[in-house]
């Protein structure tokens, strides 16, 4: 097997600059910042020898006025914002504010939108999870991995309805994520998606190949099983499963791209979905470890040309 052929593992943030990162700074520019944050500044309190320093947390709700800024109102003990407005600029929010989107949906949007008025401007729709994902990016980038980390769990579990949260959302953000490296978080959205989506062999390959980068050799058979069940003639899953077989005919290669061995009874698997693809042999469907949700509803694609996907058939995308 040719390098050619292992450049699937190549464009993986760690392996050069075949793919790009995904930018935060796009995706906040094609949204709009609106939810609460928080910030924390010390305060001393006492005189000489008796003085003492504690963190001063406080809320916010802020949304975005232009392009680089942004206005924050205080947040009171009923969530309802208080006092005069202050300017904020970009780097007081990427630096000062953190985001707490899930007490903005379950706390500070009921209240604002019972009081009415000026206060009903507190939404969650497609712009601002967008904004908000963008600005998630931005903490990837500076390496906090924390702040990024608590803000996507948040995001993968947002209940609120509003048009758009369906398994194309869910999908491009969890692509995006596996090309920052944020594996993980990358799942989240991708199990999330199944929320929408059923027998989707795109959705299932996403899977598969967050697994893959993940280190997970058992979930990213068991997702190239559900999907070569739902397609078995998807190229880049059958692409994934000859590099499965290379890596554990080669020590080397392990080697080489830093992946831990690959397990018998996935290699065994990864040559039996091929020669079943082939008419050779009766393929087995079960799952090798743990069980695989299915799928609820079919998936889709929307293109975001700035990292370079791309839609492939009508019912299902896959990178």
């Amino acid at each position: 097997m040719g390098d050619d052929f292992f450049a699937l593992h190549l464009d993986t943030p760690d392996a050069g600059a075949r793919t790009p990162r995904p930018s935060g700074w796009a995706y906040m520019a094609d949204g709009v910042v609106r939810c609460a944050f928080s910030s924390n500044r010390s305060v001393k309190m006492g005189m000489g020898v008796n003085t003492r320093t504690h963190d001063s947390r406080a809320f916010w709700f802020l949304e975005q006025t232009g392009m680089e800024s942004f206005s924050a109102r205080l947040l009171g003990d009923r969530h309802l914002p208080k006092g005069d407005a202050r300017p904020v600029s970009v780097a007081e929010l990427t630096v000062e504010f953190t985001p707490e989107l899930a007490y903005y949906e379950e706390m500070v949007i009921p209240a604002m939108q019972a009081k009415g008025g000026r206060d009903t401007a507190a939404v969650l729709d497609l712009n601002a999870i967008t904004g908000l994902f963008g600005l998630g990016l931005v903490y990837v980038s500076r390496n906090e991995t924390d702040r990024a980390g608590k803000l996507f769990a948040e995001m993968a579990g947002v209940r609120t309805d509003f048009e758009g949260r369906n398994q194309f959302l869910f999908n491009d953000f969890g692509i995006a994520l596996r090309k920052s490296g944020q594996f993980e978080a990358s799942i989240a959205f991708f199990t999330r998606a199944l929320d929408f989506a059923r027998d989707d062999e795109n959705l299932f390959y996403n899977l598969a190949r967050a697994h893959y980068e993940n280190d997970d050799w058992t979930r990213c058979m068991d997702y190239l099983v559900r999907s070569n069940a739902c397609n078995p003639d998807l190229k880049v899953a059958g692409d994934l499963l000859r590099l499965m077989i290379g890596l554990d005919e080669d020590d080397r290669l392990l080697r080489r791209f830093g992946k831990p061995p690959v397990p018998p009874a996935v290699a065994m698997r990864a040559r039996e979905l091929l020669a079943a693809g082939s008419g050779r042999v009766e393929l087995d469907e079960s799952p090798i470890g743990t069980s695989v949700e299915a799928g609820r509803a079919r998936s889709g694609g929307v293109r975001r040309d700035r990292i370079g996907r791309v839609d492939l058939k009508p019912h299902g995308r896959r990178d």
